[in-house]
């Protein structure tokens, strides 16, 4: 990180004679005697959980302090510092340990290289200094028998507040997980590993294959490569929420980057089936109720996709400018991410597409919610697919010139909410839209009491950051009608075919009219864009240096970020002059 990083007074050794390098297999129960004084202790309270006493609760701390962790009925406590989970042969507390601030301490997880390809815009880089650290202390009791009981997750952030304003201004997010499940190279999901030696090694091999092609362990998916984490978020410095998840990959191509996206899933086998708490403060509301959404099956930590590298919040200003438009779309909250104590840098807290999604914001049973992604079945049933696949061989053959026939589509499709979504995409100039980054869905059932439960197909908008002026490709002149309508997809089809309607074709000349002039108007662009650049700019920074630190991270950062910025301005500021070309 810059010279924002204020790095502690002094280092005091982390717990009993840990090594430097932080392993397991260099822990004892004895620490060494400090080498310089310490300061006095930070005001601590005690924390309770599965028969275990913390001295200290998780949190932020402007000081160091001694912690002991105890059992209520006399038993060992076992206890780990890597994030692994304790076990018989974990050490076993002894005397009160020192938590202080590690941050200067050598990096563990943060020098990894075997995350991305080699050679490409994706490729690692070690950070040029040691990122910012909190402690981790995984313990457990000691059963009858031997092994250990359920482990309890704290971690320790001291002085902090001395360190960067985003560390106050955003969550934190902390996810812990045995050092294996992200980076042993059989089964960790974030290297490139196995699959992707199996890969180099096999007849299916082409050097030419584009990095984000490349088959690698992080581009396997399934629940087969869900693997159990402890989650934490801490708020104004406290922990305000502690569950066991289970965490995927995210993503397409970005999953070759070295900041890679997650899946987090709150499951019954990992503690709770829902995680109850407001990830979105208040900002997120059911459709249906208007009340905040306040429980979750599942959420995003997403890297910003094609923008991670860049501006870092396209996504995120599409996505709030139209928000009152009449179609669903993702909340998301910038937050800050460590893995197993280390920094891992800002992310975008934001809602997964899925059954649930549909259910908590429309009120659709989530059991007769039907999700079609990417022109593909995601949600639901095949009675649903075949329905969807129905309308666009309809559509195909129907001359929707025709009142009758053109009422029928209404009566299938939600056409208002049609038009918002797809003239929305066309304003941005969406490059990776058309059949990829598209997604509609129905409620099988029809329900007279709930208006969203009415049988007809309504879209939701998500991953429109490849926009937006990004990589200099994506210009304010796009031609993004006619690209649609020569694409072949669904919704090109759809939109073809509804144009033919003079009715149609005049609320949807009416339609991009209001959104470009009122959704997109000039001034609530750029006090949006002012706002986002103001929050993102600093963890950017922090993130570029943290995984790229020769480019986009390094001296040049805050220029190539304030360019990014400007870009997104001039986009917006030169699209008002577009027209549809109809």
């Amino acid at each position: 990180m810059r010279s924002r990083r204020f790095f502690a007074v002094f280092c005091a050794v982390l717990l009993s004679g840990m090594c430097f390098c932080g392993c397991r297999e260099h822990s004892s129960a004895e620490p060494p005697a400090p080498e310089t004084t310490a300061p006095p202790d930070a005001a601590t309270e005690p924390f309770e959980a599965e028969g275990l006493r913390f001295s200290a609760k998780s949190g932020f701390y402007d000081t160091g302090f001694s912690l002991t962790v105890t059992a209520s009925d006399g038993a060992p406590v076992h206890y780990t510092t890597d994030g692994s989970t304790p076990d018989a042969e974990s050490p076993v507390f002894g005397k009160a340990i020192r938590i202080g601030d590690r941050s200067a301490e050598p990096d563990r997880l943060a020098d990894r290289t075997d995350i991305s390809p080699k050679g490409g815009d994706f490729e690692s880089f070690p950070p040029l200094s040691p990122v910012e650290k909190a402690t981790v202390i995984r313990a457990a009791a000691e059963k009858p028998d031997g092994t250990p009981g359920p482990s309890v997750t704290c971690t320790y952030f001291v002085g902090f507040g001395e360190k960067a304003d985003f560390y106050k201004d955003m969550k934190i997010f902390s996810l812990v997980t045995d050092e294996g499940n992200l980076f042993d190279e059989q089964s960790g999901i974030y290297v490139l590993g196995k699959a992707h030696e199996d890969w180099k090694n096999s007849a299916d091999y082409d050097p030419e294959t584009p990095e984000y092609f490349m088959p690698a362990n992080y581009t396997q998916r399934g629940k087969a490569w869900e693997r159990e984490a402890s989650l934490e978020i801490f708020e104004n410095g406290k922990r305000t929420a502690s569950q066991g998840v289970g965490i995927r990959i995210h993503g397409g191509a970005s999953r070759s980057s070295s900041q890679k996206s997650f899946n987090v899933y709150a499951r019954s086998a990992y503690g709770a089936p829902k995680l109850h708490y407001d990830l979105f403060a208040g900002a997120v509301k059911s459709e249906k109720s208007g009340e905040a959404i306040t429980e979750f099956d599942s959420f995003m930590l997403r890297n910003g996709g094609n923008d991670a590298q860049y501006a870092r919040f396209r996504d995120r200003l599409n996505q709030t400018l139209v928000s009152d438009r009449q179609f669903l779309r993702q909340g998301m909250e910038p937050c800050i991410l460590f893995i197993n104590g280390e920094f891992w840098g800002q992310y975008d807290i934001t809602e997964r597409i899925d059954a649930a999604f549909v259910s908590t914001h429309c009120g659709v049973p989530k059991k007769d919610v039907c999700i079609i992604k990417k022109e593909e079945l995601e949600a639901g049933d095949e009675a649903g697919f075949a329905d969807w696949q129905a309308l666009r061989d309809w559509i195909r053959k129907t001359d929707l010139t025709d009142r009758s026939a053109f009422n029928a589509l209404c009566d299938r499709v939600d056409i208002q909410g049609f038009m918002d979504y797809v003239c929305t995409e066309l304003y941005i100039a969406n490059a990776n839209w058309d059949d990829s980054n598209m997604a509609m869905w129905k409620a099988s059932v029809t329900d007279a009491s709930n208006p969203y439960a009415d049988g007809k197909w309504r879209f939701i908008l998500f991953d429109t950051d490849f926009s937006a002026g990004i990589y200099g490709t994506v210009n304010a002149d796009s031609d993004s009608l006619t690209k649609l309508l020569e694409s072949g997809c669904f919704l090109g089809d759809l939109l073809d075919a509804a144009l033919k309607n003079e009715e149609f074709r005049q609320r949807f000349t009416e339609t991009y009219s209001e959104i470009a002039s009122v959704n997109f108007a000039a001034e609530r662009v750029s006090a949006q864009i002012d706002s986002f650049a103001a929050q993102y700019r600093a963890p950017a920074l922090a993130t570029f240096d943290r995984f790229w630190s020769r480019w986009p991270g390094g001296s040049g950062a805050g220029q190539h970020f304030d360019k990014e910025v400007q870009s997104v301005r001039n986009f917006f500021t030169e699209r008002a002059a577009w027209q549809l070309p109809l």
